[in-house]
């Protein structure tokens, strides 16, 4: 427990608050965050399973266009929409992932910014 105090206090001695604590991560340094950590390999996961996910939308929206009877219109409209819903899915997914990032994210900045103020008032 006392080395993590070491280290927080050495990180606080090199930067001061102001420059590197409170910068925001755009977009993509979000995303590229959202594959590091514990959940890296689930990420990955989604990530792929979303692409082959669109993949498939894509062939069976083509499909529903070329579909010569209704009912196998009917079919791959269903397939496409099935699709569709697991991309959404996925998605919302992950962007919740990359809000418990950001989230806890801003309680280390404040865990920091209450070190730093206490370290440096009398």
């Amino acid at each position: 427990m006392k080395n993590i105090d070491e280290k927080i206090a050495a990180a606080l001695r090199e930067a001061s608050p102001e420059t590197d604590i409170m910068a925001e991560p755009n977009l993509a340094e979000e995303l590229i965050t959202a594959f590091r950590g514990r959940n890296q390999w689930t990420n990955a996961l989604a990530f792929i399973f979303s692409l082959v996910g669109l993949g498939l939308a894509v062939w069976s929206g083509i499909e529903f266009y070329n579909a010569p009877e209704i009912r196998e219109m009917l079919l791959w409209g269903g397939f496409c929409f099935f699709n569709v819903l697991i991309i959404s899915f996925l998605k919302v997914w992950f962007w919740l992932e990359m809000h418990s990032n950001r989230v806890l994210r801003e309680l280390k900045r404040v865990e920091l910014l209450l070190e730093y103020q206490s370290r440096t008032r009398p």
